[in-house]
Formats: C-alpha cells, structure tokens, sequence
C-alpha cells in the first residue's frame, strides 16, 4: 500500500518517511517561496531530532543571497565538504518541484524536471529515516513513490563510506523525457504531442511546471520503476556541467524556493 502524501505541512516540518529510502525510492516535494526568500532546506535524517541535530545523510540548501544549491552530510554535529556545482536553478517567489532518487551509488535531484545534482552517500541510504525542511519555504506536497523491492535486491548491510565503488551503467532514456501525452499544463495547455525542450548551451534555464512534472512521475511511475522514472523524464547518471542551461517555453516561468545555518 503506498504512503499517502503530505500536503500543506507547517515549516519547519519533521516527517517520517514511510518504509525510509532504498534503491527506486523517490521524494516528491512541490512548494513555492516568498519574494524575499533568503534560504531554505530540504534534509534527509537518520532520525527525527533538530536540537542537538540528528545525522544527516543529505542537506539541500538553496541559498538565493549566494546563487547555489547547497549539498552536504552532517555526522555527529560535524559538517562534511560541501558541493556547490551548479548554480541556483529557482528564483525568488515561484513554484518548484524538486525529486529526489535514491540508487545503490548515489542520491539523484532533479528541479523542475530536469537533472541537477548526483551526490554520492557518504552516510548509508538504510539509516535515513526522516525527511525536514526549514527555512523560506511554503511547502504545498510532500509524496513518496516507488515500490520497494525485494528485500536480496539491495544490500543487507550498510556499507562503509566510499565503498560503492564505480557506478552503475545508465538506465533507461539517457536524459529526461517530455510530460506524457494528452497531459494538461498549469495554464490549461495540453502537452501532448508538443516538441519538448532541449538542452541548449548559452540559453536561459527554464524549468518544466509544476503541473507537467506531476505528469511525468505519474506516467513514469505507471511505467513501472527506475526505468519508469527515466522514462517519465527521470535522472541522468551523471549531474550536468553548470554550462549547460535548458531552453525556455514560449511562456517561461521562472521557478522559485532559510534554513538553519550550517
């Protein structure tokens, strides 16, 4: 039975994650941020406790002051090395949809339906237990999708960090995917059998609504796991070099999203 979603949680929010993450497991998170939004942040816990502050396996910190997004683990209220690659994919007082995948290797995010980050565990995937955000954010759904597999289809015990070793090959569509026909955009324009837009260097970023990346997860999850996601314009193996910049609708939006200091 699938965990229903949250909607309209109070932030700062503390919330278990049904079953906790695993290879195929994907947050859906759909929010939007104020005009003078500063900071906010979206943790992936190892347990439920801010004050002294539990071990976080990811911290998303998108930080409008500097333009980035960004990642991080905390051990024992010890911060690791941070990753800032990438820029800042929302902007002040807009929508978003970030997803977040969970594989064997890594942890996969996407923005507004398009790949920007890959960070790779430093803590094991198995103790992530609670997902939190704070900061300048509205958050209007939190979801959890992906059926969990069998339990000898990933490891049975955590391993240590920077054990994984290389990668594995890509899956599925190399890159993402267009919204699924016949799918219906937050302006009432349907998306069906629509060019979608392709990676363009040197072009203004300009993200997929709100409303077309709540087709895609819906027809990816139909098709059926992590090929699914791909198909339904799901992550890339690799995180994209900051250059490369995503061509706008003819209607483009700009996608928007404080957290406690770290």
């Amino acid at each position: 039975m699938a965990a229903p979603p949250i909607y309209n949680p109070v932030i700062p929010c503390v919330h278990p994650i049904p079953a906790g993450m695993y290879p195929g497991r994907m947050i859906r998170v759909q929010g939007s941020t104020p005009p003078g939004a500063q900071r906010f942040a979206i943790n992936f816990q190892c347990g439920p406790n801010t004050d002294p502050r539990d071990d976080i396996a990811l911290h998303l910190n998108f930080r409008f002051v500097e333009m980035c997004v960004v990642r991080n683990h905390l051990t024992a209220m010890n911060w690791g090395v941070e990753e800032t690659n990438g820029g800042m994919p929302l902007s002040r007082g807009d929508s978003f949809e970030a997803l977040i995948l969970c594989e064997p290797q890594s942890l996969k995010v996407a923005v507004n339906g398009v790949h920007f980050c890959e960070f790779p565990h430093r803590i094991p995937f198995q103790r992530i237990s609670h997902l939190t955000v704070d900061g300048d954010v509205m958050i209007q759904l939190i979801a959890f999708e992906g059926a969990q597999p069998p339990q000898q289809m990933y490891m049975s015990g955590p391993p240590a960090y920077g054990a994984y070793g290389a990668p594995p090959p890509a899956y599925g569509a190399p890159g993402y995917g267009g919204a699924p026909q016949g799918q219906v955009g937050p302006q009432g324009a349907m998306y069906g059998g629509q060019p979608q837009p392709q990676l363009v260097q040197g072009q203004q970023r300009g993200g997929v609504g709100t409303g077309a990346a709540v087709g895609m997860g819906a027809a990816a999850l139909a098709a059926g796991g992590i090929a699914g996601y791909a198909m339904g314009g799901g992550f890339s193996n690799a995180s994209p070099p900051p250059a490369v910049e995503t061509a706008s609708f003819s209607e483009s939006i700009d996608f928007g999203g404080d957290d406690w200091m770290d």
